[in-house]
């Protein structure tokens, strides 16, 4: 005779342990770039006539350094940290005209500019940076560049970059570090001098490119990897109740949800729950959730049915998912899905196969010859 009965509750995918709140890790990637040194002439002023002096005020952006940006290809970019090294210049210039003799033939430069790099949301600065020359006689028509006079100092800084600014270094192609400088440059006349000329240069770099440094360090999550299974990706459940009689009682069935991963792991947010059928059959504990299920961790949740109505009973519950990385750039989004089914009988429906009414019938005979038996004994006494 084939027994129906009703399913005792089973453990699928293994056992299973409730998520803790285990806390991440972020690794770390690190970017560098190394560029040439650059130097722009920022402000020049022009003066005219003896005793007289002029001043120019501006800035001036020299060229981009560019730095590779964080490939979200490879994980959810949660932070980075961006660190700049260089050293910065300024230079004053000066020539001019001035009398064939007698005094006050020079002609005096001076300029005091600012540097600062920037890139999205951080900016570094240099202190202010002054310099001055002065040429005097036959030598103020000479070339600029035989009359100069530098002044140097650096930008150093590490900041980390707001989250408000976190996108703007993932993805594809180069975040850019503007480099730019302000300031005046003035020129001064002697008394004997005709005409005069000052230029102010800023300069970014020193000539040995590795002391030049334009470093970003990205920290990331690898990402999460929701399934059914501990030990490998599995996305897609069936929950078979198998056959059962008609209202033999709720029978409940455990299932699992993993996230496979580690302490660098993005941990998982259950953001929503949507069936098939809506068949209310079935029904499960499970709920959504906010950040509670971390990487390596796993919870388990129960799937009940209740064989009410006769007939082939079925739902599809499709689980939505997503990396838990607050603010991170790139997370995403998953679907897990469990299929729900059941058959349910009556009393009537369970028909003794062939085989059973011949053990029934010969069980029957033999309890027949041996109730016989007996009685033939007792008369014979």
């Amino acid at each position: 005779m084939k027994h129906l009965c009703r399913l005792l509750p089973v453990l699928l995918a293994g056992a299973a342990f409730a998520s803790s709140a285990t806390a991440v890790t972020p690794l770390q990637i690190s970017v560098t770039s190394n560029p040439s040194a650059a130097e722009s002439t920022i402000l020049a002023a022009t003066v005219s006539g003896g005793n007289a002096t002029a001043t120019a005020n501006g800035s001036v952006t020299t060229s981009d350094v560019a730095v590779g940006k964080f490939d979200t290809a490879t994980g959810i970019l949660t932070g980075a940290t961006v660190h700049v090294n260089t050293a910065v210049s300024a230079v004053a210039q000066v020539t001019g005209t001035v009398a064939a003799s007698g005094g006050g033939r020079t002609v005096t430069s001076g300029t005091a500019m600012t540097g600062s790099i920037s890139t999205a949301g951080v900016t570094f600065s240099s202190g202010a940076l002054t310099a001055s020359r002065q040429c005097t006689g036959g030598n103020c028509p000479n070339s600029p560049s035989n009359q100069s006079t530098t002044t140097t100092g650096s930008i150093v800084g590490t900041s980390a970059v707001p989250l408000a600014n976190l996108s703007s270094y993932a993805g594809a192609g180069a975040v850019n570090f503007t480099r730019s400088a302000s300031g005046s440059t003035t020129v001064t006349n002697g008394s004997g001098a005709l005409s005069g000329t000052a230029n102010g240069l800023f300069g970014f770099g020193s000539a040995t490119p590795a002391s030049n440094v334009y470093s970003i360090t990205y920290d990331y999550l690898n990402f999460a990897n929701p399934s059914f299974s501990g030990s490998s990706t599995v996305t897609n459940l069936l929950l078979d109740f198998g056959t059962l009689i008609q209202n033999s009682g709720p029978v409940t069935l455990n299932f699992t949800l993993y996230n496979i991963g580690n302490i660098n792991t993005a941990g998982l947010s259950l953001t929503g729950i949507s069936r098939e059928t809506g068949n209310m059959a079935f029904s499960s504990n499970i709920s959504p959730f906010v950040n509670g299920l971390a990487g390596g961790n796993s919870l388990t949740y129960s799937m009940t049915f209740n064989p009410v109505a006769l007939g082939t009973a079925n739902d599809l519950f499709s689980f939505a998912l997503a990396d838990y990385a607050p603010g991170g750039v790139g997370g995403k989004a998953y679907t897990l899905k469990a299929e729900a089914r059941a058959i349910v009988v009556s009393d009537f429906d369970i028909i003794p196969e062939p085989a059973t009414w011949l053990m029934m019938i010969v069980g029957y005979g033999l309890v027949g010859f041996a109730h016989r038996r007996r009685r033939r004994i007792a008369a014979h006494a």
